[in-house]
């Protein structure tokens, strides 16, 4: 049974993880999707004082809640599944009537899935109602948020020819920037479900301190790569043409690589179910 699916068994896995989310981690992902409102309250007392009048864009509100939907990833495993793999709370899940393989796949449908989207959709929920009172800082409906690329499209004619590249440029960077954030959304999201796996306390805050380790040292080296390659490099001689292409390439590279990497940790995190002791 430890290598095998079974349909039958994994709906009865998904509707035990089903009933214990709310127990589990629904105190959380309601303080994250409650989190704007609090701005909003914030905003709103300080736009009572005299001659101050904040409000606060859709972007940056779409901005907040995808942070939020990123955290919301990051904290469900150490929160949901947090005795998978300790000695004595660990038994239980381990004993559950299911394989290592339905048991990987409940707790990505649920960590990485579920409970995110959940959280988004109430705290989008909140915004709505909070834009639809007739006073604070909501002013425009969230799903409004890129309308300033349409604007800025309409207006290109207008342009110097400056202003075209660096327009060109900003599409570039828009076209990619939703696949990278998605990318970087499940490559955390495939981290924090594998160390929640390896450390049995702090597996947050654990896990935080080895990314910024690690990331100190690639950044490093990648630094000392970018110099070298930049001081053998004819700037004046790139047109903005080559920089947009080197820069997708380089956005698309990464991407992979990151997308490899993911890819590799969520193996591991179902090695680690497969393969763990109590």
């Amino acid at each position: 049974m430890n290598n095998t699916f079974d349909w039958t068994r994994f709906k009865k896995l998904v509707a035990m993880d089903w009933r214990n989310l709310w127990p589990k981690f629904g105190t959380t992902m309601l303080n994250l999707a409650l989190i704007p409102a609090g701005i909003w309250v914030f905003t709103a007392a300080i736009n009572l004082i005299p001659d101050v009048d904040i409000s606060i864009i859709p972007v940056a509100r779409l901005v907040s809640k995808t942070t939020l939907l990123a955290i919301c990833a990051i904290l469900a495993p150490s929160v949901i599944y947090k005795t998978c793999n300790q000695p004595k709370d660990g038994i239980y899940y381990a004993m559950l009537p299911a394989s290592h393989l339905e048991k990987f796949i409940s707790q990505l449908l649920f960590c990485v899935f579920v409970a995110p989207l959940l959280m988004f959709a109430g705290s989008v929920v909140v915004d709505i109602i909070l834009t639809a009172l007739p006073f604070g800082p909501y002013q425009d409906w969230i799903w409004n948020s890129f309308r300033f690329i349409n604007d800025a499209q309409s207006d290109i004619m207008l342009m110097s020819e400056e202003d075209i590249d660096v327009y060109n440029f900003f599409q570039a960077s828009m076209s990619t920037i939703v696949i990278s954030l998605v990318v970087s959304y499940f490559f955390y999201s495939a981290v924090f479900l594998f160390t929640n796996t390896v450390f049995k306390t702090h597996k947050v805050i654990k896990t935080i301190l080895a990314i910024i380790i690690v990331s100190f040292v690639i950044s490093l080296l990648s630094n000392v790569i970018l110099f070298a390659v930049y001081a053998n490099t004819d700037t004046e001689s790139i047109s903005t043409e080559d920089f947009v292409s080197a820069y997708k390439t380089l956005v698309v590279t990464l991407n992979v690589v990151y997308a490899l990497i993911a890819a590799g940790f969520f193996a591991g995190t179902f090695l680690r179910l497969k393969r763990m002791k109590y």
